[in-house]
Parts: C-alpha cells; sequence; structure tokens
C-alpha cells in the first residue's frame, strides 16, 4: 500500500521555524536503512525546540512531536541543507546551501555517461545562476546506502536558498557495475528513477 505524504509520520522543521510535510524523496530517504556509522543517517529531532550543535532549528521531527499551535504546510518548495538524493525530474526544489565546495554525484551505480545532462541554481535573494563543473575525477563511492559516482563539482561562493532547475536529463545514463563482464547482464537503471546528491 503506497504511504501518503500526509500520513507519513515524520514532518521537517524548517530554519526559519515552520513545519511542512515531506516530499516522496524524503519519504525514502528516512525508510532508507544505513549502517550505525553512516555518516548520511537523517538527523531526526526529539521536540521541536532542539537544536544542531551549529544552533539550527531544522530537522526531521515525528508529526506528533509539533506542537498544537504551529501549522503543518503543504509545499512543493525543500528547503534544507541537502543531506540525501533529489530524483533529476525533480526540478523547483528551493534548496539552502552554505559557501563551499560539493560534489555532485549519481545515486545508484558506477558506470555512468553524463551526456548532455546539468542543472542550474538560482538564488532566490539576487537571481545569480550557477552552473556545476564536469569533472574528470569520477570516483566511486556509497551514498545513503547505494553505489554513487561523482559526475561534478559545484562551487557556492555565497551562502543563499537556490532554486535547482534539471536540464537533458534522458542523457544521463547509469548501471550499477562499470565491470564489462557484468555490465551484460545488467539493465540500465530507468532513466526517471536516476538521482543525485550534493555534499
Amino acid at each position: 500500500m503506497e504511504t501518503k505524504k500526509e500520513e507519513f509520520e515524520f514532518v521537517y522543521v524548517e530554519n526559519n521555524g515552520t513545519v511542512r510535510e515531506l516530499d516522496t524523496e524524503e519519504i525514502e530517504y528516512l525508510q532508507t536503512e544505513f549502517q550505525p556509522g553512516d555518516g548520511a543517517r537523517p538527523y531526526i529531532k526529539s521536540s521541536y525546540s532542539q537544536r544542531t550543535p551549529d544552533n539550527k532549528i531544522s530537522g526531521f521531527i515525528l508529526r506528533n512531536e509539533v506542537p498544537e499551535n504551529i501549522e503543518i504546510i503543504r509545499t512543493d518548495l525543500r528547503y534544507l541543507e541537502i543531506r540525501f538524493p533529489i530524483n533529476i525530474y525533480d526540478s523547483g526544489k528551493a534548496i539552502e546551501l552554505p559557501l563551499g565546495i560539493y560534489s555532485v554525484k549519481v545515486i545508484g551505480g558506477w558506470d555512468v555517461s553524463i551526456g548532455n545532462f546539468t542543472f542550474t541554481l538560482k538564488n532566490m535573494e539576487n537571481g545569480k545562476i550557477i552552473n556545476p563543473e564536469v569533472t574528470n575525477w569520477r570516483f566511486q563511492s556509497y551514498e545513503s546506502g547505494q553505489r554513487a559516482k561523482k559526475i561534478m563539482v559545484l562551487d557556492i561562493s555565497e551562502r543563499g536558498n537556490y532554486i535547482i532547475e534539471f536540464k537533458n536529463q534522458k542523457s544521463l545514463k547509469v548501471r550499477p557495475s562499470n565491470l564489462i563482464i557484468t555490465r551484460l547482464f545488467e539493465k540500465q537503471i530507468p532513466n526517471r528513477e536516476l538521482r543525485i546528491w550534493i555534499g
């Protein structure tokens, strides 16, 4: 049975204190099984007022821990620092990114063909557009318990909220393994299921 977003046990507290429903990717992220020492595990608040070591109020929280006077809103915008994958057809998300240089990884496999796939980030305050740079150093790793391959580097020169827009998604092709023998028996991951990780 498919879980309706409004019935899911967790919601998200934004940095400004508002609380919203989760989107499909966030629900899948919270349902993913992680190893105890995996740094990709979600941060779950034990109470609404609990803050992170850097004094942020944002984080996932159980629905029944939200104070009764705070409305849980529905929105297509996702205001938070990236800590989990985003589907490449999920344009229009608002994501919060601090200053820094980030790796962009494709989730699901190690045999990756980028083609013309790319995305842009638009600063919601000043309209500045940021484009990622394709990297030749395509390191393999694991994120969210799945295979991941670094494909781009993202240089964020100022902290802010950015709208992400994906382009040429169909040209991104991913297979689970990059071993020639294995690829003969493996199917390409359906394009509509592909996700990226920024972190």
